[in-house]
């Protein structure tokens, strides 16, 4: 049986979290669960960024290289599948995901929407589109 997906939206940088979001998302694994992080473009506009919350939160070191455009780690416990962009409307009860990271690739969208429905969030809820 495989794990539940987990969810986390990440708030606007003031805390807020409004019923129309439009950002990026990263699909991960963390210590083998697979999570969907999602991230107004106010509070991350890359997906290395958001990538570096994550990690900050877990403790895991992390370095910028390249000028400081790569992120660079070393946790075996963080698998990062892909990214992608993403539209949330809670109002319209809809999430589309389209799209790929640049530094990530595109996720992994193979029974995603399924998933997303049976997990335990209130954007389960959502009608889920992916293009």
């Amino acid at each position: 049986m495989t794990a539940p997906l987990r969810i986390r939206v990440l708030p606007l940088p003031d805390g807020s979290l409004p019923p129309r979001i439009v950002g990026k998302f990263l699909q991960v694994r963390l210590d083998g669960e697979e999570w969907l992080v999602f991230a107004p473009r106010q509070r991350h506009r890359f997906h290395n960024q958001l990538l570096a919350e994550l990690l900050a939160e877990r403790g895991t070191p992390y370095r910028w290289e390249g000028g400081g455009t790569v992120l660079a780690f070393e946790d075996e416990g963080v698998e990062v599948v892909g990214g992608g962009r993403f539209e949330a409307d809670t109002e319209a009860r809809t999430l589309v995901l389209w799209d790929e990271s640049a530094a990530y690739g595109r996720f992994d969208a193979e029974g995603l929407a399924e998933r997303i429905a049976a997990a335990t969030h209130p954007w389960s809820r959502l009608h889920v589109t992916i293009r």
